[in-house]
């Protein structure tokens, strides 16, 4: 079949949709921008930094924002109220995600666990994090994360210019040693490259409106020569990368299993723990869940923990008498002579609302992984299509107005103000997702988080950067555009506070 048939008949099924969609029902849609003939109004989505759009028109209209045209349905949540209306109370409904053409096709994603469609591999996956990042399971990461945290401080503390590199390998080998039992002694080392190469790739590959071939599907068939099929590239790029990334460390732990010589981790609990026997016996595709399920919390988890942290370090770099707040918390309740732990949590009120704070000021996934409803429904007199693609927008719940503590301003104690009528809601209760399909590793992703932060914060002061004439450097940063939002390059003065050790033990390896 020719490209231009192929264009024809593509154009041609949009229109019969189109007529057949509105020949079902008069039920009205949920409101969005005026839009145009056949294309509808998917111009108005965009496709840089959109959560903040999104937020914009949400205040146009209201709680939900929809997107239509060539077939297409997209709805945009900008209230919390609404997304655990639709996510956790109506979640059977909403409980699947969007095919992305280039994302779940052409890059294999289908399999991982955040795109894998509602179902019994779905579920699989679940059950391996539910036995093997349980509570009890994170448990025996505390010392590894003790080791990293201590790992960090020494770095910081003989490299602090390069903290940006420092922090990014830490939240790598939370991960690779979590996840896999591997340790990494580089920011540059193959394993924390690949999963950085890969998460900006499928940031991109998931942002709806990316790719035309997402919206008209029957392009994908275009020949890699023709115009506007770009996607090929990225596909195949995308899909190579990928497949290392899921492969080589799966392999590794089945080596080292096979040697004798593995240490617990995320994988090899998985292949063994007494709880999964069922499925290993009976699932013939059980290794292969494995393998996806560990490698879908290798990418994006590195990211998340990254962003998080050095968001944290921006926040005081700005806010000097934030740090000076925190740091004698942790005197008055850890003291100088030991590095705090995850056991310290609930005793540091203070360093928890930062972390939170941290959260809601820049969160690392501005928008939820889209959702896709998975027949018609209704909801507050509106029609929501079957196979509508629903993105929880994040930032708006983060930007949310408060008389008292402005969103725009990094305010820890904005969650310690018992006195006031309306609390804020607290990040930690929209940033891993909603219902079903909320973060398996978010119990993994909050202590590293919290405890990474804390050592931290207890061993540096941290100021903004200086030129050669002793000027400050402003702090203007700009952020990805991806799923994952991170800070770009940015200069901040970490000088170890005085009287504080800034040691680790080189014979314990993170």
């Amino acid at each position: 079949m020719s490209p231009i048939v192929l264009l024809v008949v593509a154009l041609c099924t949009v229109l019969i949709f189109h007529i057949k969609r509105k020949g079902i029902s008069t039920q009205r849609t949920p409101p969005g921008p005026i839009g145009l003939p056949l294309v509808g109004n998917l111009l108005h989505v965009p496709l840089k930094h959109p959560w903040i759009k999104f937020q914009r028109l949400g205040e146009t209209y209201g709680d939900m924002t929809y997107f239509h045209g060539l077939g297409n349905s997209i709805l945009v949540l900008n209230n919390h109220g609404t997304m655990l209306d639709l996510l956790v109370k109506k979640g059977n409904l909403y409980c699947s995600r969007p095919y992305f053409t280039v994302a779940c096709e052409l890059m294999n994603l289908v399999n991982s666990t955040a795109f894998a469609p509602f179902g019994e591999r779905w579920r699989l996956h679940r059950k391996l994090a539910r036995v093997a990042l349980g509570p009890e399971a994170l448990r025996e990461y505390d010392s590894t994360l003790m080791d990293i945290s201590a790992i960090l401080n020494r770095s910081l503390a003989e490299s602090p210019a390069d903290f940006i590199n420092d922090v990014r390998l830490a939240a790598g080998r939370v991960i690779m040693s979590t996840m896999y039992g591997i340790s990494v002694d580089s920011a540059q080392d193959p394993y924390i490259v690949r999963a950085e190469a890969a998460m900006n790739m499928i940031s991109k590959a998931t942002i709806p409106g990316e790719f035309t071939v997402d919206l008209l599907p029957a392009l994908k068939h275009l020949p890699t020569w023709f115009p506007l099929t770009r996607f090929h590239t990225v596909g195949e790029e995308g899909r190579k990368m990928i497949e290392e990334l899921v492969a080589k460390p799966y392999q590794y732990v089945k080596d080292e299993m096979a040697a004798g010589s593995s240490v617990p981790s995320f994988t090899r609990d998985a292949l063994t723990k007494k709880e999964l026997q069922t499925e290993r016996d009976t699932d013939e595709t059980f290794e292969h869940a494995v393998k996806w399920a560990a490698a879908s919390m290798y990418a994006a988890g590195q990211e998340v923990i990254s962003s998080s942290v050095l968001n944290m370090i921006m926040a005081l770099a700005l806010h000097p008498e934030i740090l000076r707040t925190a740091q004698a918390e942790i005197d008055s309740v850890v003291g100088r002579q030991r590095p705090p732990s995850i056991k310290d949590r609930h005793a540091l009120p203070y360093i928890l609302a930062i972390v939170k704070e941290t959260l809601r000021w820049h969160p690392p996934l501005p928008m939820d992984i889209p959702r896709a409803s998975i027949e018609d429904d209704f909801y507050n007199g509106y029609l929501i299509p079957k196979n509508t693609t629903v993105i929880p927008n994040i930032w708006s719940l983060s930007r949310a107005p408060d008389p008292d503590y402005p969103p725009e301003n990094f305010s820890p104690e904005r969650f310690l103000d018992n006195s006031r009528i309306n609390k804020p809601l607290s990040p930690l209760e929209y940033c891993f997702g909603f219902g079903r399909r909320i973060c398996p590793g978010r119990g993994l992703a909050e202590n590293s988080i919290f405890l990474l932060a804390a050592s931290i914060i207890s061993s540096f002061d941290i100021t903004p950067a200086v030129d050669g004439k002793g000027i400050k450097i402003p702090i203007d940063v700009q952020y990805s555009s991806g799923l994952v939002s991170l800070p770009e390059d940015f200069k901040c003065s970490i000088k170890p506070r005085g009287g504080t050790a800034i040691s680790v033990d080189d014979d314990r390896q993170a």
